[in-house]
């Protein structure tokens, strides 16, 4: 009868540590290199104060942004990265008084920048689908403006981002990504702030 139950109980935590060993099996996302493409941020941001130009006033808006983080996994838990980017942003100008209508900015993105930036990730679950903690910090020069006088206004600064997502397993080699994230943003000596959704594909 003991035997029986030495058995049963060997067996019992046989069968336990292999159930746990499946529901932690590291994917290729867990260790060593891995890369998160974003083939689209949607970026929802507004200048905190107008910025003051030359005829009149502008204020960021909405735009979006494609980016592409390369990094290595310390351990399961936590990624370090190092990320680029393109982002398209646009602005609204509000012309004084006596302006003629010809200086109004025409339709389409108003500046294009190359966002360079760090990338830390923090896994708290163990889990090949698990929630995320993400903390972006780097600087975007610009790279063309629509108006080529507003750029002294309207020049790259630093950028920080900060917030959360969640890692959906797809196969060893492929998870989704999505984040919803708040970004503060320099536009030279203007600061925007506002919210980002990732939605990013880990290999």
């Amino acid at each position: 009868m003991r035997s029986n139950l030495l058995r049963s109980s060997l067996l019992s935590a046989a069968l336990l540590c292999t159930t746990l060993g499946f529901a932690q099996f590291k994917t290729k996302q867990e260790k060593g290199y891995f890369n998160i493409t974003n083939p689209v941020e949607i970026q929802i941001m507004s200048s905190l104060d107008s910025v003051a130009m030359k005829n009149g006033m502008a204020r960021i808006k909405s735009g979006f942004e494609v980016n592409t983080i390369n990094g290595y996994f310390i351990n399961p838990s936590f990624s370090v990265g190092l990320g680029v980017g393109l982002q398209f942003s646009n602005y609204s100008f509000y012309p004084n008084p006596g302006v003629t209508s010809g200086y109004i900015k025409k339709s389409g993105p108003g500046i294009v920048l190359l966002p360079l930036f760090a990338d830390f990730r923090y896994y708290p679950k163990n889990a090949i689908s698990a929630p995320m903690f993400i903390l972006d910090a780097g600087y975007a020069p610009v790279l063309k403006m629509a108006n080529k006088d507003d750029q002294q206004y309207l020049n790259g600064g630093a950028l920080f981002k900060i917030g959360a997502g969640y890692k959906f397993y797809l196969s060893d080699f492929l998870s989704f990504v999505p984040s919803l994230n708040f970004k503060a943003q320099l536009f030279g000596n203007h600061t925007a702030v506002g919210g980002v959704l990732g939605l990013g594909l880990l290999f």
